[in-house]
């Protein structure tokens, strides 16, 4: 038969492998993240202000900005992650 693999690497090939979550350049894109959802979140409300009072509907401009909101929400659940944002369980 063929020779068997195994299932896990060992050795100084599995010490010098470096996971993208823990590199500088993820803390630094996760930094970046979080700005862009926090300015998602306050953003919209002065555009929904800006835009109302260019003419537009304000069925529209409510709209943009609940749309707006709502990335910034899910950017913010993305870069924080969920696990840090779920309850933490109690022993009784």
């Amino acid at each position: 038969m063929g020779k068997m693999l195994e299932p896990f690497s060992t050795g100084p090939v599995a010490m010098s492998v470096v996971r993208f979550g823990d590199s500088d350049l993820a803390k630094i894109l996760r930094g970046v993240m979080v700005i862009v959802a926090a300015g998602l979140m306050i953003l919209p409300a002065y555009l929904n202000y800006e835009i109302w009072k260019t003419g537009f509907n304000p069925v529209v401009s409510t709209a943009i900005s609940l749309q707006l909101f709502a990335i910034g929400i899910v950017l913010f659940i993305l870069a924080v992650g969920k696990e840090r944002l779920a309850p933490k369980s109690q022993p009784q």
